[in-house]
């Protein structure tokens, strides 16, 4: 889309004479963030109960810059797109720029902004004050939209108003540019009072494709029992499902209604906030007007017993609900998953399209010659089982930008797992018979290869990362260089095979919770997970139920449609065939001491302890193959530290091959911060083993204090060279033992042979 260059050289003209009247760009603070939040900590946005006015903050991070952006002479232009509610009309924004230069001795050079491909402004960088400075530019309202891209590009004032590219311009090979990712954009709206209607779901709860995690408040009468906890650890699930990025994060109201939109789950009768659930004959829904602003929505969610709220709850997680604010749900089947279904898992009984892996085939389409990487991201049950020295094969078809200016030998293609260097993939085939396909007229360009990953370099959640990096010839025309029409692309077609892989590993293992809410995601659908909350769950309990829920939904892409949740200690024979997700402070004894019989761990008044092994135990550990445990170092921790929360594990007590998993803290203030330590990319790096802990000042550690246990299935032949790897001190003793029983009977045989050879010769 074409700009007015006057309009825009007059903009630039203005903030050079602003620059002129004051020796250098004047000092703006930081960008604010309006309402006390913090870009990089994101809160629910604020909401005016009378008015219905939002005020955000969106920043770079937010928006996937995690990194900030970066230009430079060999990246000239960069920039993110993000999203807002649909339910949103923006009535005033303004972008915060944090902007540093590396090196102040280029002049000439200025940072043009542009959103959905019209003009914002431009900023001189060598008026910057010590290579740094803050900027801040409206936005007119009207210009934002809930698709929107923002670019930055690198101009010299000339381009700005002739609406050209300098492409060739001498740049220091060093020069670089960088946007800081707490750079943001600040806006403000007007929530829009939609009609009250089921067919919108899950707006206007939740918008699945607003960029900013949002929270979502939940409403629940006084002391509400396991039949609705369960139901809201189901819908919990479902909205973790819609998220595209970090799972929804989840607000817990006893007997208060939300301020804005939110959700309110009970039995016909019950009250919550002085609205009365109204009566019915079995399951409901129902989105009514919030009595505190019109303008916001409750969706009411009600059933007489476990059965109806389950049911009122699953029929949210199908599709196609009636355009109507009330609905008496039929019963209704859900089908349970089988075990390493689930729909957001790779699959490994054959290879799979990186077609199949994403939502839009132009994710992996490169556009012009300044372009951001292409990113497949890809989540594997985290139990995946390779024999070192094995890989999983990527078989990339790929092609190249057809254009003549494009210098084949100097351009490449990038393949990178988890921003690790994989691959640098040519354009030009090499070798002998490239020289002769060339003379021929023939296509010389290489449009398929295979990368093998190193199993251990794949987690549960992981991102293959594409880069294009086009280089031009010498003589290519500037207007070439800005076309925005060239394609490089990755094929839909290419395969990733994990057809090899087996599901085996040792349990407990904290890193498998944390990265997959493994293994209780086993089953997508948890239909073998028992949570236990205690008798009275406080709402910090509550909440943790419901993100981790949200977790699990994420994860596998299945709602939690089978999970049992219990209020307090059950029946011993409803534990015995199922993993247990246990959730509660130290406070609560009765119900993590019979959890904790037969482990490591033990409560001492309210206070965690851990057994240390005896120096038996330990050498009798070392000769079995087990790893050297580190509880002492546990047993320091826990005895130095009055304050943290984090996650226990053990071998379930009720069942030999289930596990326990304890998300626990020292008090309920500490636990309800637990689920945001678990997103933090500190804590998926170091959770491990079978205790991992985050004390009040953030710190993450992890220990293994306990015994493991081997989970999964190998075929025969595999099963005794994975025990013979783990068990190098036996293998050693067995083959000095085959050494000594075959030896003297290797020597008898020999000497028989010897002496029947010299009486062979004495004969003759």
């Amino acid at each position: 889309m074409r700009f007015n260059p006057l309009a825009l050289a007059t903009l630039l003209a203005c903030s050079f004479a602003a620059s002129a009247d004051n020796d250098a760009l004047p000092e703006l603070p930081l960008p604010v963030t309006l309402q006390g939040t913090t870009p990089a900590q994101p809160q629910p946005a604020t909401v005016n109960a009378s008015n219905q006015n939002i005020a955000n903050t969106l920043s770079f991070a937010d928006m996937g810059a995690a990194g900030g952006l970066t230009l430079s002479g060999q990246q000239l232009q960069n920039g993110v797109s993000f999203n807002l509610p649909g339910d949103l009309v923006i009535t005033n924004a303004h972008i915060s720029l944090n902007v540093q230069v590396n090196r102040g001795d280029v002049s000439g050079e200025n940072l043009q902004l542009m959103l959905n491909g019209q003009p914002l402004g431009a900023v001189p960088l060598d008026q910057l004050q010590q290579d740094k400075g803050a900027w801040n530019l409206d936005v007119p309202a009207s210009m934002v939209a809930s698709s929107n891209n923002l670019s930055f590009q690198l101009k010299t004032g000339d381009d700005i108003i002739n609406n050209a590219w300098s492409c060739q311009r001498a740049l220091p090979a060093d020069y670089k540019v960088t946007l800081q990712p707490e750079s943001s954009l600040n806006y403000e709206g007007l929530w829009l009072n939609v009609r009250k209607t089921l067919g919108t779901f899950p707006r206007p709860f939740f918008d699945t494709r607003q960029t900013k995690d949002q929270a979502l408040s939940i409403a629940y009468p006084e002391n509400p029992d396991a039949d609705v906890l369960t139901a809201s650890a189901i819908v919990a699930s479902q909205f973790g499902t819609l998220s595209s990025g970090n799972p929804s994060r989840f607000d817990v109201q006893y007997n208060t209604l939300p301020v804005g939109n939110g959700i309110v789950i009970g039995k016909p009768g019950q009250s919550v906030g002085g609205v009365t659930i109204p009566p019915g004959n079995g399951a409901a829904l129902q989105v009514i007007d919030n009595p505190q602003n019109p303008a916001y929505k409750l969706l009411i969610i009600s059933g007489h017993n476990d059965a109806q709220l389950r049911q009122a709850a699953w029929r949210l997680t199908l599709p196609a609900l009636p355009d109507s604010d009330t609905l008496d749900v039929p019963a209704l089947k859900v089908a349970q998953r089988n075990a390493y279904d689930a729909p957001r898992w790779i699959n490994t009984e054959r290879p799979v399209t990186v077609r199949s892996l994403l939502a839009d085939d132009g994710a992996l389409v490169a556009h012009g010659v300044w372009h951001g990487e292409n990113r497949l991201p890809f989540r594997t049950a985290p139990d995946l089982f390779l024999w070192d020295g094995s890989s999983v094969p990527l078989h990339l078809n790929y092609s190249f930008a057809q254009k003549n200016w494009i210098d084949d030998q100097e351009s490449f293609l990038n393949v990178s797992l988890n921003s690790e260097f994989l691959k640098r993939l040519p354009v030009s085939k090499e070798g002998l018979i490239a020289p002769l396909l060339a003379t021929l007229g023939l296509s010389h360009r290489q449009q398929s290869a295979v990368v093998n990953i190193d199993p251990r370099a794949i987690l549960g959640s992981n991102q293959l990362g594409f880069w294009f990096g086009l280089k031009a010839q010498k003589n290519a025309p500037c207007n070439a260089m800005a076309d925005e029409n060239i394609q490089s692309r990755i094929d839909g077609d290419s395969t990733l095979d994990f057809s090899r892989a087996w599901h085996f590993g040792k349990l407990p293992n904290l890193a498998w919770f944390s990265g997959a809410m493994f293994p209780f995601t086993r089953h997508a659908d948890l239909a073998h997970t028992a949570v236990l909350m205690p008798a009275h769950p406080t709402s910090d309990d509550i909440s943790v139920l419901l993100n981790l829920m949200a977790q699990a939904g994420h994860d596998t892409g299945v709602a939690a449609n089978y999970l049992h949740l219990f209020t307090g200690m059950p029946d011993e024979s409803q534990l015995a065939d199922n993993d247990v997700l246990a959730i509660g402070s130290l406070g609560n004894g009765e119900l993590l001491n019979p959890l904790m019989q037969n482990s490591a761990f033990s409560l001492n008044e309210n206070t965690l302890e851990v057994t240390t092994a005896s120096v038996v135990s330990r050498m009798l550990s070392l000769l079995s193959g087990d790893q050297a445990r580190t509880d002492m170092d546990a047993a320091e921790y826990l005895s130095d530290n009055n304050q943290w929360r984090g996650l226990l594990s053990m071998r379930s007590p009720w069942n030999a091959q289930r596990v326990v998993v304890v998300a626990t803290a020292t008090d309920s203030h500490q636990l309800a911060l637990l689920p945001a330590d678990m997103t933090k990319p500190a804590f998926l790096s170091t959770a491990s083993g079978d205790f991992t802990a985050v004390s009040n000042a953030g710190d993450v550690r992890s220990w293994r204090v306990g015994e493991q246990f081997t989970s999964g299935n190998l075929p025969g032949y595999m099963k005794v060279l994975w025990f013979a790897s783990e068990h190098i001190l036996w293998l050693v003793v067995l083959a000095c033992l085959i050494a000594a029983v075959s030896g003297p009977m290797l020597f008898n045989v020999l000497q028989r042979h010897a002496h029947q050879r010299l009486q062979d010769k004495t004969k003759k």
